[in-house]
This record gives C-alpha cells, sequence and structure tokens, in this order.
C-alpha cells in the first residue's frame, strides 16, 4: 500500500466515511505523498535547503524506470516534465491541473482501495436530492496495521521505518495526527513528531523531499483555504 493510501484511509472517518479534512488540505498531501514515495524508491530527489533559497527545494530525476504502479508512474512522469522546478509551486492548487501532482489522486486510490474491499463506496445523498459518495471502511486490516505502526512509533517508543516517518510528516502538517493517534498527552505527541520528523534517520536525499514536500502541501492547504475564505 503507498503512503498516500495510508494518509488517505486515515483522512477518512471509519463509519460515516466523510473525510476529517478539506480538498484543500487533501490534494497536496496526496501529491507530497507520492514525491516521498518516489524518493523512497530512488527514482527523484529534491535539492536540499543548503543549496540556497533559488536552488533549494526543485525536482531533481534520478531514475525512470517503472515503479510498477500507475499512480507513481505518473507522478514520476508528471516530474520529469517538470524537472527542475520547485516542488512546492507542483503541489499548490494555484497550479495548473495538468502539471499538479495530486490533481485526481484521490478520486483515483479512493477507487483503488474500494475495488480491494479497503473501502465501501456508499451513495446517498445531502438535504435529500443532493449527490453524495462516501467512503466507509470495509475490511480494517490495512488501516489497523497503518495505526499500530504510528501508536508505536509516536507513543510506545518503537524506531519507526522511513515510510512511516513520512506519514507523521503530513499528518502532522495537515492537522490530523491528534486525530488518528491515541495520547492523553498531546504536548508529547507533537514533541515526539516533531523529534522523528527532524531527526537523521533517512538518506538525506529522502529526507530533503519530505521536509520539502511535508512544507508545500503545508504551505498549499493554507493557501486553499484562505483563498476560500
Amino acid at each position: 500500500m503507498l503512503i498516500a493510501e495510508e494518509y488517505l484511509l486515515l483522512s477518512l472517518d471509519d463509519r460515516s466515511g466523510k473525510p476529517r479534512i478539506g480538498r484543500d488540505r487533501w490534494e497536496p498531501a496526496l501529491g507530497g505523498a507520492l514525491v516521498v514515495e518516489l524518493a523512497l524508491r530512488e527514482r527523484i530527489g529534491v535539492t536540499p535547503h543548503e543549496a540556497g533559497w533559488n536552488k533549494r527545494g526543485r525536482v531533481t530525476i534520478t531514475d525512470l524506470s517503472p515503479t510498477d504502479d500507475r499512480e507513481l508512474d505518473a507522478a514520476l512522469h508528471k516530474l520529469a516534465e517538470n524537472e527542475g522546478r520547485k516542488l512546492k509551486d507542483l503541489l499548490s492548487q494555484m497550479a495548473m491541473r495538468k502539471n499538479r501532482l495530486g490533481y485526481g489522486v484521490r478520486d483515483r486510490l479512493l477507487d483503488r482501495l474500494a475495488a480491494a474491499g479497503v473501502l465501501v463506496r456508499a451513495e446517498g445523498t445531502v438535504l435529500g436530492f443532493i449527490p453524495r459518495t462516501t467512503w466507509p471502511a470495509g475490511d480494517p486490516a490495512a488501516e489497523d496495521d497503518v495505526r499500530r505502526r504510528l501508536q508505536g512509533a509516536l507513543v510506545g517508543g518503537d524506531t519507526p521505518t522511513e515510510r512511516t516517518v513520512a506519514l507523521i510528516a503530513l499528518l502532522q502538517v495537515t492537522g490530523l495526527l491528534p486525530k488518528v493517534v491515541t495520547s492523553e498527552d498531546k504536548k508529547a505527541l507533537r514533541a515526539r513528531a516533531k523529534t522523528l520528523t527532524e531527526g537523521d534517520w533517512a538518506a538525506k536525499a529522502v529526507k530533503d523531499a519530505i521536509d520539502e514536500a511535508a512544507a508545500a502541501a503545508a504551505g498549499a492547504a493554507a493557501a486553499g483555504a484562505a483563498g476560500g475564505s
């Protein structure tokens, strides 16, 4: 399961199938998750902070070979077409749809998770006449595994994998972390998340990608929320 799919599962209420966050945060986070996944698979890199304000945060391509995942391959080719551009510009909702990394990802992954039985597609209406689709939980095994990993890393003191840290970073910047991890001490939870996401736990290129994706997702979400107010 992709990091983007794990994030998507956690962003939905299990019973109602309704989103816990708005599209303004959903789309940049999912696009950022694909970027991190590609970095972990050593397909892309992001120029580091040390490169200076004008050069840092730019996409570099290291390997265009197929990943055996349709969403990742599509994201990789989109990044290749935009190599050298700043990642934040590709995650922003202000970007052109053809260049925006997160565009359409949510709906395609929802369909994929439903086809696998992880989610259930439920058709209904709002106010009795406005069509609405919700996505309550189906087979809970996949999400339960993700939650156990998060709980162990953030509360149990386990050493997380790079993938889990990437997921924590995206949950943190989009405000979902306290909603999906159980802890009586929210301050300690935030402190642990900060320690993990800032620590020397990953290869430098991957960490740069995660940091940039998380920051870009947060910035794009904030801009989207401001534009809608």
